[in-house]
């Protein structure tokens, strides 16, 4: 059950990253123009919002049901490697040597994390 929990987390904390991204194009969603608070406010923008809600409330019972020390790291672990790979294909980011070395590292972390003593 815990690993679909943090399935969940993973998939709504990536999701509301990349669909706030989305509602980005039609520019930032606050601006100030002429000294007024402008709103750009859109589907996109109100989806990621409620994905962030979904996935904070998965947050508080993740991290009431595992040690902090072990839950955070590995959930921003799957969360950064998610996104490393939606970017590259929504967004046609660029994958450099430095980046994959990093999720190379991330990788590395996760396994040793997880190794039984």
């Amino acid at each position: 059950m815990e690993k679909i929990v943090i399935a969940v987390y993973v998939f709504t904390t990536s999701l509301a990253l990349i669909v706030l991204k989305l509602g980005t194009n039609a520019g930032p969603p606050l601006s100030i123009i002429e000294s007024k608070i402008h709103l750009n406010i859109n589907v996109y923008t109100v989806g990621g919002v409620l994905l962030y809600g979904i996935s904070f409330l998965t947050y508080m019972y993740l991290i009431s049901k595992f040690d902090l020390g072990y839950i955070i790291p590995v959930a921003a672990a799957f969360v950064y490697i998610l996104i490393f790979v939606a970017s590259f294909f929504i967004f046609k980011e660029t994958f450099t040597a430095m980046k994959i070395l990093g999720i190379a590292l991330i990788v590395s972390g996760l396994i040793i994390m997880n190794l039984k003593k």
